[in-house]
């Protein structure tokens, strides 16, 4: 399988999906809808970019599987026991993108035989397309991506992504935190080094599974709670370099 040729293919259908989305991006701005009136908007978009997406892949990729985030006769919500998947989250950040803030993405993963092989993260805003491919490292707008070398968790800049609680005794070592609202680019940032360290809340795949190849292409070590390497169902996820880890 031509890794580069997946990547171009993903793009090339996330291009076109893009009009559709930045127009209703608008659109929710244009107006005072109510929240539910926004909500159900937010489905619509969300479902006929997943859709977009499906159908263009699958025209060349007949034999290929899909996981996604929207409900759909052609998708299933857990990873196959299939050679050839495809992992979707059509808008990530939708609660930024309900509300006018700007930032979210489209997050497409290749999976071969179980593995993260291929990703992109498109933010579409800033027109900022993070990819990678396995053991062929990680780029952003085609230049080479390289992680954090903070050691010191002083320095440290941290997003904790999740709704409960606060990491009280990873805020009182660090030097500040964000909650950015989207998960891929908040790996991606971690990937450019942008961010030192990211936690994440009971992720879905299709949340994780572009952003954490990126960022593991790019160096950046990804684990759980008790600092082993990250699992689905581990219940939360970190990413940074073992320097912080080892710090924690």
């Amino acid at each position: 399988m031509n890794h580069n040729a997946l990547i171009n293919a993903a793009f090339k259908e996330i291009r076109q999906c893009c009009q559709h989305l930045l127009q209703g991006y608008d659109r929710l701005n244009s107006s005072a809808p109510s929240n539910a009136d926004k909500s159900k908007f937010l489905d619509s978009i969300d479902g006929d970019i997943q859709h977009q997406l499906i159908r263009g892949l699958t025209k060349m990729y007949p034999k290929h599987m899909f996981v996604a985030e929207e409900p759909s006769n052609d998708v299933m919500h857990e990873l196959p026991d299939h050679d050839d998947v495809w992992v979707i989250d059509p808008i990530d950040g939708s609660n930024n993108y309900m509300h006018h803030i700007p930032f979210f993405s489209i997050s497409v993963c290749y999976y071969h035989k179980g593995n993260a092989t291929a990703a992109l993260v498109y933010d579409p805003l800033n027109d900022e397309l993070f990819t990678a491919i396995r053991g062929r490292g990680a780029q952003l707008n085609q230049r080479r991506t390289h992680k954090s070398h903070v050691k010191d968790l002083s320095q440290v800049i941290c997003s904790i992504e999740g709704k409960s609680g606060y990491h009280h005794n990873i805020e009182e070592k660090v030097r500040t935190t964000r909650r950015l609202g989207c998960t891929s680019l908040a790996l991606c940032y971690v990937a450019c080094g942008r961010l030192d360290l990211a936690i994440f809340e009971a992720p879905h795949l299709w949340d994780i599974a572009a952003g954490k190849l990126i960022a593991e292409e790019s160096g950046v070590v990804c684990y759980n709670i008790d600092k082993s390497p990250y699992h689905m169902n581990d219940n939360e996820l970190y990413a940074s370099n073992e320097f912080i880890r080892d710090g924690l």
